[in-house]
């Protein structure tokens, strides 16, 4: 039997920018307080929603639908319709391509499987990594979200 994709809306869309600002917003006051993992973990799901917008601007949604329930960016940049244009431009999709990678990295114990930045211990996180993330995210020459912002508006 099929899967059933879910049509249930879970958030909209412009709840779902505002939720994207706060997080980058919180992520920046976590680095000032020195909590490194806490600013990498909100960097990456403010570009994780941000991802989310643009699905529903290129399938004209006015709400995120469950099915899109996904911490996966690089499935998101693809749904979004906007990874042709990402690929353009070579400094903004050297940060996406940093930040999947510090998002879910390979495990030690086995290459096979991958582990997100959201189950890593704290202490894996220094204020030089976090710093570097931040940057990837939301440098305004070559940060994913303010290309985000301009490429969705």
């Amino acid at each position: 039997m099929p899967v059933r994709l879910s049509k249930e809306p879970i958030i909209s869309r412009d709840d779902l920018r505002e939720v994207a600002d706060v997080r980058l917003m919180e992520a920046e006051a976590l680095l000032k307080a020195r909590q490194y993992a806490g600013a990498v973990y909100l960097g990456g799901y403010a570009v994780e929603c941000y991802l989310k917008v643009a699905v529903c601007v290129t399938l004209g949604w006015d709400a995120l639908l469950a099915t899109f329930k996904t911490h996966d960016l690089d499935g998101l940049i693809r749904y979004s319709g906007f990874e042709g244009r990402l690929r353009e431009d070579a400094g903004v999709f050297e940060s996406f391509a940093k930040i999947v990678d510090m998002w879910t990295i390979d495990t030690k114990d086995n290459r096979e499987r991958k582990q997100s930045v959201r189950y890593r211990r704290p202490s894996e996180f220094d204020e030089p990594t976090a710093k570097r993330f931040l940057q990837y995210v939301g440098d305004p020459a070559t940060g994913v979200v303010p290309w985000l912002r301009k490429v969705i508006s």
